[in-house]
């Protein structure tokens, strides 16, 4: 059954991935320039935009994306495209991780944004079962992977790290976490991304 208004929509997703991808492009070949522009973006905006980016692919997955904004109208001054590429880059590995190893119908990724003191923290957590220990401290390493080698680069984490750390002058923790859903116990990874307000 042809349903205009769910198809509209999934083409608008269509152009917006495919206009991501181009931004995409020239961010890679902008990456080391120094001369980028900081601009203003609201907590909100910054989640709808990479809600926006992926909320299609993890619908096909069977993943439900569960979000909480405690501050959606706080105002970051930041690299706006790259962190957005940092945020998707985490929601991607989530996903992937999902899909390796989740194999039950409840798949579900946690979206938080809250305040703490001079930071916003945007907070992702998956219940795919966490990271091994042997690996957590590698996985934000150049061309590490826990991916077969035709599935992954090793480049995602590694450059949401550098965007974080090194060009937004942010903080990003990985760490295994048990929370509760719904009254069950889950288990997955969680990624913090600290974001300067100053």
């Amino acid at each position: 059954n042809f349903d205009k208004d769910e198809a509209s929509k999934s083409l608008d997703n269509m152009n917006a991935s495919a206009q991501y991808l181009s931004q995409t492009i020239d961010d890679f070949r902008n990456f080391y320039k120094t001369d980028k522009e900081k601009n203003y973006i609201s907590t909100k905006s910054l989640i709808d935009k990479n809600v926006n980016l992926i909320q299609s692919s993890l619908k096909a997955s069977g993943i439900e994306l569960i979000i909480d904004n405690k501050c959606e109208n706080k105002e970051l001054f930041t690299y706006q495209n790259e962190l957005i590429q940092a945020i998707v880059n985490i929601l991607n590995n989530s996903k992937d991780a999902l899909i390796l190893n989740n194999k039950e119908n409840n798949r579900f990724i946690f979206l938080n944004v809250y305040e703490i003191e001079k930071y916003v923290i945007v907070c992702v957590k998956d219940n795919a079962g966490g990271i091994s220990e042997d690996i957590i401290d590698k996985i934000f390493e150049p061309y590490f992977t826990t991916k077969h080698k035709s599935n992954g680069t090793g480049i995602g984490l590694y450059m949401t790290h550098q965007i974080i750390e090194n060009h937004i002058n942010g903080k990003i923790v990985v760490e295994n976490s048990h929370f509760t859903w719904n009254d069950k116990v889950f288990e997955g990874a969680k990624f913090s991304i600290y974001l300067p307000t100053f």
